[in-house]
């Protein structure tokens, strides 16, 4: 197998979290987004979305999509397991992982459209617009809520370790505080957890592609 991705992007980083988190280790290939190489004809057959990541399985299958990615991967390595052991915590952590990967994209949105790097950005500048900076924002914070109040009752999300949700959360959360970005007043629970899972090898091995 091994991972095409480009480092820095925050798709990427939910995998290389993971792939840290369960010890995994892949060959990586560098693609190189600000030169649009996922755009490329032969990367294009590997993923007509021209998107990163992307993971080239053993048989020479090509499985894009970050989640696609690590759901993968669990069934290939399901110990430690960052999914659930039983049906009831595979339940709640994918409800978690929903909640967090919808997070994760509204953070995105809110980011390309206020941080001024986005607006030059090299070959894919952004035209930014306040409206949908707002409206971003404006459905993040009822996610975190719930996210605070689920951290109030377990060190991470859905378990007492690690799983896929902190993953994509914190991955979300530290590709947003790149540029500028700050959990609301009155979320210490987040907070902490922002704190503790930064503090873990798998976060700060990951931070060294940052």
């Amino acid at each position: 197998m091994r991972l095409y991705e480009f480092p820095a992007a925050a798709n990427c980083h939910r995998v290389s979290l993971y792939l840290a988190e369960k010890a995994i280790e892949l060959p990586r290939v560098i693609v190189n987004i600000h030169g649009m190489e996922q755009k490329s004809p032969e990367f294009l057959r590997k993923n007509p979305a021209g998107k990163v990541p992307v993971l080239e399985t053993d048989g020479g299958t090509y499985i894009a999509e970050s989640a696609a990615i690590v759901e993968y991967l669990e069934e290939l390595f399901p110990l430690p397991a960052m999914i659930g052991n039983t049906a009831v915590e595979r339940a709640q952590v994918r409800r978690l992982q929903r909640i967090a990967s919808d997070g994760f994209e509204l953070l995105s949105q809110y980011v390309v459209h206020t941080a001024p790097y986005f607006r030059t950005r090299p070959g894919r500048p952004v035209a930014q617009q306040s409206a949908i900076a707002d409206d971003s924002l404006e459905r993040l914070l009822p996610l975190l809520g719930v996210l605070e109040l689920e951290l109030a009752r377990s060190a991470f999300l859905g378990a007492d370790h690690p799983t896929i949700a902190d993953c994509t959360l914190f991955a979300g959360l530290r590709f947003a505080s790149r540029f500028g970005f700050a959990l609301p007043p009155g979320h210490l629970q987040l907070d902490a957890w922002f704190q503790r899972f930064a503090a873990r090898p798998s976060a700060r091995l990951t931070a060294a592609t940052w």
